[in-house]
């Protein structure tokens, strides 16, 4: 009797095999959720268990801000005390921190050596593109806010300047630009995920001669005065310049990083086949830090609740700062809601024709994380997560844009930063040309580049813009006591920012993704020839339904 000869497997043909099994699988059991009746009870129980995490958010703020106004109201607690209450906070933002240097690199390598160099360079070029001109939007409608209501002018009379130790630092805006260019390119691959480097200004001083005269008074008793007049000559100190001297400062160098892992990322894309064990490397990496942070999440209503009310119960004389400060903040809030509201959302509209609503509710979470951590980096991985897995955009997308995003792109801060400057030459009197407003502009738009995505960052790097319009820095102190409530919110614009100019990428980029996606369908269809079970030492699983199994 003839044998018969069996059918040769391959592995392409089982894993489409299983991909329609799956699909099946999920069309049967929405079919079965459909027959389920419709109750209002049974919808209000199906999206609470979807968005639970949300809603305990949402709590955890409410209740954050009453905790705090009743501890302000009925205990007298020193200082010191009062950060006790915000510990679980601090753990769960520095979760969040300790995760941002194997997301961020995981993130970048994967994304450019799955797309590969050309079709990076076409995301990149639509990215830059938008980051730019959404960050220059959001200096100009500042600009246009703070010359219009002009609340330097109305808050003239009720505001005093103190020192604080934030405005004595010396800085000088072309060293700081060129710290910026040393921190592109660290000398320490391994120092630079713990430290940045920052020139510090050192004043040289100069011995100058003062001749003065000097009256000598004798006094005699009950017969009067004897004065005698001698010249002096003594030695004073003046300042005759700065010396730049090299100093570091801690903290995550996420310009070096970021640029050290698009060039990784691009070199294992020209490396091919003999680069994907990295790739892959980096990819499991990438899952597990997902992973993690999912984890993580559950503790964040805890943690948010304690971050929100040590916030409330360190502010000093709310009543009377916010009273004080209160147009200023007023055009900040305006400014931030005018970039929110109205000029994002509509690019995105604009641009992609999608319901920009449905964008904005599935990336709700990340923002109210963004409002209690008032660090854009420490929310990076719940954007990440809103991104991919509620607004369903590539992660060939994601990878790249949201992490150089977090890093150049803060619309929030530069528009903070050019109303704050222009309200404090307001109460100083200065009247400011066109051409001081081009200055503030520019200015505005680079030093957000180089605010780390950490909480009160903005509040140095407006020293930069102070620095530009000659407005001596020490006048910092003016708004510090409010900046603490504006960052909260100057991040959630920063984050939400990030998040269109992802879905406004992705919706340009479909032909790179597509492509991507059919080169990696094309490479899972190569012929890889199964040997017949009876020749392996572990037969192979019995696959249901599967025809094409069968000999």
């Amino acid at each position: 009797m003839a044998s018969v000869e069996p059918k040769e497997v391959f592995a392409s043909d089982i894993m489409e095999n299983i991909i329609e099994m799956n699909k099946k699988e999920e069309s049967k059991k929405k079919r079965v959720f459909r027959r389920d009746p419709k109750t209002i009870l049974g919808m209000i129980k199906r999206h609470v268990k979807e968005n639970i995490l949300l809603i305990l958010t949402v709590l955890a703020v409410i209740l954050g801000v009453v905790l705090g106004f009743v501890l302000r109201a009925n205990t007298n607690f020193k200082p010191p005390t009062k950060k006790y209450f915000g510990v679980p906070g601090e753990l769960f933002l520095r979760g969040l921190k300790f995760l941002i240097l194997p997301l961020i690199s995981s993130s970048l390598i994967t994304g450019i050596a799955g797309l590969g160099v050309q079709k990076t360079g076409k995301v990149a070029a639509r990215a830059f593109t938008f980051y730019f001109s959404s960050t220059f939007t959001a200096v100009i409608v500042g600009l246009i806010l703070v010359t219009t209501i002009k609340p330097g002018t109305l808050s003239k009379n009720s505001i005093t300047i103190k020192s604080d130790p934030v405005g004595n630092r010396k800085v000088n805006t072309a060293d700081t630009f060129i710290d910026l260019l040393r921190n592109l390119i660290p000398e320490n691959m391994v120092q630079m995920t713990f430290e940045l480097y920052e020139t510090r200004l050192v004043p040289h001083y100069k011995n100058i001669t003062v001749e003065s005269d000097a009256m000598n008074i004798e006094i005699f008793n009950d017969t009067g005065f004897n004065f005698s007049k001698n010249n002096e000559t003594r030695i004073s100190q003046v300042i005759d310049y700065y010396d730049q001297i090299e100093g570091s400062r801690k903290g995550l160098d996420v310009l070096g990083l970021v640029l050290f892992c698009i060039l990784f990322g691009a070199m294992l894309a020209q490396i091919g086949e003999r680069g994907m064990i990295m790739v892959h490397f980096f990819e499991i990496l990438n899952e597990v830090s997902i992973k993690i942070i999912q984890l993580l999440m559950w503790f964040s209503p805890i943690g948010i609740m304690s971050l929100v009310c040590v916030a409330v119960l360190e502010m000093e004389n709310p009543e009377a700062v916010f009273k004080s400060i209160s147009y200023y903040m007023m055009t900040v809030l305006i400014g931030l809601a005018i970039q929110g509201i109205i000029v994002l959302p509509a690019a995105y509209l604009i641009l992609t024709r999608k319901n920009v609503l449905v964008f904005a509710k599935n990336m709700s979470e990340a923002l109210l994380v963004a409002i209690a951590t008032a660090s854009s980096a420490a929310t990076l991985p719940i954007t990440f997560k809103c991104i991919e897995d509620k607004n369903k955009i590539s992660k060939m997308i994601s990878r790249f844009v949201l992490p150089v995003g977090a890093t150049v792109n803060l619309d929030g801060t530069a528009l903070y930063e050019a109303v704050a400057s222009i309200f404090i030459a307001q109460l100083n009197g200065m009247k400011l040309t066109f051409a001081d407003l081009v200055v503030t502009s520019i200015t505005a738009t680079l030093a957000s580049i180089g605010a780390a995505g950490i909480p009160s960052a903005g509040l140095v790097t407006m020293i930069i813009v102070l620095s530009a319009l000659n407005i001596p820095a020490t006048q910092i102190s003016l708004i510090y006591a409010v900046d603490w409530f504006l960052d909260r919110f100057r991040t959630m614009i920063n984050v939400w920012g990030d998040a269109i100019a992802t879905g406004v990428v992705a919706h340009l980029s479909q032909k790179e993704v597509e492509e991507y996606e059919e080169e990696q369908r094309l490479k899972n269809q190569k012929n890889m020839p199964i040997t017949k079970p009876t020749e392996l030492n572990e037969p192979l699983p019995d696959y249901e339904n599967f025809d094409i199994l069968k000999v």
